[in-house]
C-alpha cells in the first residue's frame, strides 16, 4: 500500500492524532519517512514511496501568526455553546491547550479591582494569574451547576489538550466549508491553530488596562517578546492599531527614562 500515492492521505489521517502538538506531528512525519526510506533502500520491500518532502508544522517563532477578528468571528458563527467556551478561554484568557481543561471554580479568586484565574500551568508548574475579562466572567457565571470544570469536552467530560485543539480544527473545517459555498464568508488560514490565539488575548488584555509586565507574567513571556507579539498583532488589525501602539510607545518611553 505504501507504494500508492493514496497512502499519503492515510498516513496523514494517522498523524492527525498528534495535530494538537506541531512538534509531535512533525516527529511522526520523520518516523514514517525514515521507516519508508529504510523499507525502500535497505529492506527492498517496496520500490517507491510518496511520503517525501512533507512540510513541517512547527515553527519556533510564531509571533507573526495571529488570528484576525474576522477569523475568530467565523469560528464563533459555526460553534455550539461548549465550543464557544473553548474559544473564549483561548482568545480571551490566552490559555494553552494544556490548561483550558484544568480550570475549576476554585481557581477563580477575588482581587481589589475584580477577579482573576490563579492556577499552575500544566506544562511548567509555574503559577499564573489571568485577569477575568467580561467574556471570561460570562464563561464563569454560565458554568452549569455541578460541573467540575469551567470548560469541558463536547460530551461533558474533562477536556484534554488534544480535544481542545481538535475542536478548533473541526471549527475551522466547518467555517471554511461554509466559506467555500458562500463568497461573503471568511476563509480561515490553514496555518492557524488554537495556540496562536494567545496573541489576540495579550492584545485584549493591554486594551483592558493591563500593563505589559502583567501581560508578560500572564502569558509566561519576556517583556520584549510580549511587546513584539502585540505590535505585530496591531500591525494587521487596524481596529486596535492606534490604541495599542500608543500604549507600547508609552511603555518603551518609560523604560528608556
Amino acid at each position: 500500500m505504501f507504494e500508492e500515492k493514496e497512502a499519503v492521505a492515510e498516513i496523514r489521517e494517522w498523524k492527525d492524532r498528534w495535530a494538537h502538538s506541531p512538534k509531535q506531528y512533525d516527529y511522526a512525519t520523520s518516523v514514517v519517512t525514515r521507516f519508508l526510506n529504510w523499507a525502500m533502500n535497505d529492506d527492498a520491500s517496496i520500490l517507491v514511496h510518496h511520503h517525501a518532502n512533507i512540510a513541517r508544522l512547527y515553527r519556533s517563532d510564531r509571533s507573526d501568526i495571529v488570528w484576525l477578528p474576522e477569523e475568530l468571528r467565523a469560528l464563533r458563527a459555526v460553534a455550539n455553546d461548549r465550543e464557544k467556551r473553548v474559544l473564549i478561554a483561548a482568545s480571551e484568557g490566552g490559555l494553552t491547550p494544556q490548561d483550558i481543561g484544568i480550570l475549576r471554580n476554585e481557581h477563580v479568586q477575588k482581587t481589589p479591582n475584580g477577579r482573576r484565574l490563579f492556577f499552575r500551568r500544566t506544562k511548567s508548574g509555574k503559577p499564573v494569574s489571568i485577569p477575568v475579562t467580561p467574556a471570561l466572567s460570562t464563561l464563569i457565571e454560565t458554568t452549569p451547576a455541578g460541573q467540575e470544570y469551567l470548560v469541558v469536552s463536547l460530551e461533558g467530560h474533562m477536556l484534554t489538550p488534544e480535544r481542545a485543539s481538535g475542536i478548533v480544527r473541526d471549527l475551522k473545517k466547518r467555517a471554511n466549508a461554509a466559506a467555500a459555498k458562500d463568497s461573503s464568508l471568511v476563509h480561515i488560514r490553514d496555518e492557524l491553530r488554537l495556540y496562536d490565539m494567545r496573541g489576540t488575548a495579550a492584545t485584549e488584555l493591554l486594551r483592558a488596562g493591563c500593563s505589559l509586565n502583567e501581560i508578560a507574567v500572564t502569558m509566561g513571556w519576556g517583556l520584549r517578546h510580549a511587546a513584539n507579539i502585540i505590535e505585530k498583532y496591531a500591525a494587521v488589525v487596524p481596529e486596535v492599531a492606534d490604541e495599542v501602539l500608543k500604549k507600547l510607545d508609552e511603555f518603551r518611553k518609560n523604560r528608556s527614562e
